[in-house]
């Protein structure tokens, strides 16, 4: 009597696709976006970069400035765009070799301002 190794994981199969099915749908889940209040403006950390958005309304939209830096002398930059409805900028920090971006997505939605902070 000879014995088939692979049927035990064929029994398992649909216990490994419902993990991975549950796995996939938290891991792809995005994190929940904040509602940057104009004027008061938010903070957020991408590895060493430390980042902080505001914005104001203006006639052409809303006038959002990104101030990014680290604590190196002269490593500070600053990023103004007018986002209309619709419109999102995104803030990158690259990581090493084979390693994906950090981005902050800002979306303007309507008559607010949001933020989605990576996940890591």
């Amino acid at each position: 009597m000879t014995r088939d190794r692979k049927a035990p994981a064929a029994g398992r199969l649909p216990q490994i696709l419902l993990a991975a099915a549950l796995f996939g749908a938290f891991a792809a889940r995005p994190a929940a976006a904040e509602v940057i209040p104009p004027g008061a403006g938010l903070t957020a950390t991408l590895g060493e970069v430390n980042v902080s958005v505001t914005y104001q309304p203006a006639a052409a939209g809303y006038e959002t400035v990104v101030t990014a830096g680290t604590d190196a002398p002269g490593g500070i930059v600053r990023f103004v765009s007018t986002l209309a409805p619709g419109q999102e900028a995104v803030v990158s920090v690259p990581r090493g070799a084979g390693q994906p971006a950090l981005e902050l997505r800002l979306q303007r939605i309507g008559d607010r301002l949001e933020l989605q902070r990576p996940v890591s």
